[in-house]
């Protein structure tokens, strides 16, 4: 995979940038199949729990399946995989970290939108800034709700933004202006990389069949909250001066 000059200097410059249709058949059924896992073990919990609502997953609408590339086999293989070595090494460098891993997936006709948000909003408190990798792992339209972005430009900001919590869905929100952003319409196996501090949401899903995208998210170093000594997600080596310290210790 190769990541062009102009794929850096975009992403220095305004946020982002989309590489298409990068991924192998392989890849794809790996990270289909580990979504379906992943739901049917977020049904399970929720049965336990008697609820339809954990955070901001709702049953049959959205999902958001955090923290879990280890539970499915062959999972980490791609989340510390070549392409994501060579994604990192092009926009926070030599030194990487896996600071979070979720999979975004709505139902058929049913599933809700995302409001606009920085990922860094998510947070609450300032960091250095990461980056976040959202792989299609379906044919991405503006009908089953593919990611929106505001480069940094349309945004008028590449500061970290104070969100608000929506009272119903849970979603914090950074952004509410009147601009509709750059849709990422893409097949399935393309990239969108986006820096942890461009405005981006989704539409919801008016389609019958699943949309599903998988999101990882690299930091230069362990994101610490203030007053803390433990990393506020993740801290997984990944890449220690450019080389793969993951698939040599694990």
């Amino acid at each position: 995979m190769l990541i062009s000059n102009n794929d850096q200097q975009q992403f220095l410059e305004e946020g982002y940038f989309i590489l298409d249709s990068v991924l192998t058949d392989k890849d794809l059924e790996l990270l289909r199949s580990a979504c379906d896992t992943l739901i049917d073990a977020m049904h399970v919990e929720m049965d336990r729990l008697n609820t339809d609502h954990i955070h901001i997953s709702h049953r049959g609408q959205r999902y958001h399946i955090a923290k879990q590339y280890n539970l499915v086999p062959d999972l980490d293989q791609f989340v510390f995989g070549t392409v994501m070595e060579g994604i990192c090494k092009a926009t926070i460098g030599d030194n990487a970290y896996l600071f979070y891993d979720q999979y975004v997936a709505k139902a058929a006709e049913k599933g809700r939108p995302f409001s606009w948000h920085q990922d860094g909003g998510y947070l609450g408190f300032p960091h250095s800034p990461y980056v976040t990798v959202w792989t299609a792992v379906d044919d991405m339209t503006i009908e089953n709700g593919t990611v929106s972005l505001l480069p940094y430009s349309v945004a008028g900001t590449r500061d970290l933004i104070q969100h608000k919590v929506h009272s119903e869905s849970g979603d914090k929100i950074g952004y509410f202006g009147k601009e509709t952003g750059i849709a990422a319409v893409v097949p399935a196996g393309s990239i969108v990389v986006f820096s942890s501090l461009v405005f981006h949401s989704s539409g919801p899903n008016t389609t019958d069949t699943m949309r599903r995208a998988y999101v990882t998210q690299y930091s230069e170093q362990p994101i610490v909250e203030p007053g803390s000594n433990t990393p506020f997600h993740l801290a997984v080596p990944f890449l220690a001066n450019g080389k793969n310290v993951y698939t040599t210790t694990c």
